[in-house]
């Protein structure tokens, strides 16, 4: 009975952090469009939803905390607790880079933007495949997925250049334009970091599966 008891506990924790994943994933899908569309209703809607992930995110962490004190858990077990703490914080970060972005959007002018945004959104989709990948290798204790994602993770980064050389170059051009720039140009660094918080949680695969703590960035 008590050892059901601890698995019951132990999948329930899963499920909380599949759930604040997909809260991260939801805030920056829409944090997004939020910006391309210039949806300032549904920007001020998510900003206020942040503090239900931020709640979220201290839940798992108490319920990992509980299940140390109460079943001291060994060995591997207990290296996924401290590894599910850890991706918790980096989830929450990762929504707070979405809430940054739905500020920024509030910060712009009304009105379409300065020029099309195509790269941004490509780092959106990007930084979210990574982000589900790297819950589904943690929760699965998949290794060899892990490693492979800070590749991607590069790909993000060479679209920031690449939209943070199009936004100086309208800016040499558009002098008056500078102020929107930085904004967009802020934007995508947030993304950016997410992609830095996502190739975190991959450094914490490896040390759920092999005990080592190595750096992927």
């Amino acid at each position: 009975m008590v050892r059901e008891t601890y698995e019951a506990e132990m999948n329930s924790l899963r499920e909380e952090l599949l759930r604040l994943s997909r809260m991260a994933e939801d805030a920056l899908d829409k944090s997004v469009k939020i910006l391309k569309d210039r949806l300032f209703v549904e920007g001020d809607e998510l900003i206020l939803n942040d503090e239900k992930i931020n709640l979220q995110c201290h839940d798992i962490e108490e319920h990992c905390l509980n299940i140390i004190a109460t079943q001291q858990p060994v060995a591997g077990d207990l290296r996924f607790l401290f590894a599910t703490m850890q991706i918790a914080m980096e989830l929450e970060r990762i929504a707070d880079y979405a809430k940054g972005i739905a500020v920024i959007n509030n910060k712009i002018p009304p009105g379409s933007h300065i020029q099309p945004l195509v790269d941004i959104p490509r780092m959106q989709r990007k930084a979210k495949e990574m982000l589900e990948l790297s819950i589904d290798s943690f929760l699965n204790r998949d290794i060899a997925i892990a490693e492979r994602l800070p590749a991607m993770d590069v790909e993000i980064d060479m679209l920031y250049e690449q939209v943070f050389r199009k936004l100086v170059t309208h800016v040499m051009q558009n002098p008056d334009s500078i102020a929107d720039a930085m904004l967009l140009t802020f934007a995508a660094h947030n993304l950016e970091r997410v992609g830095d918080r996502v190739v975190n949680i991959c450094e914490r695969v490896v040390y759920l599966c092999t005990g080592e703590v190595v750096d992927m960035s």
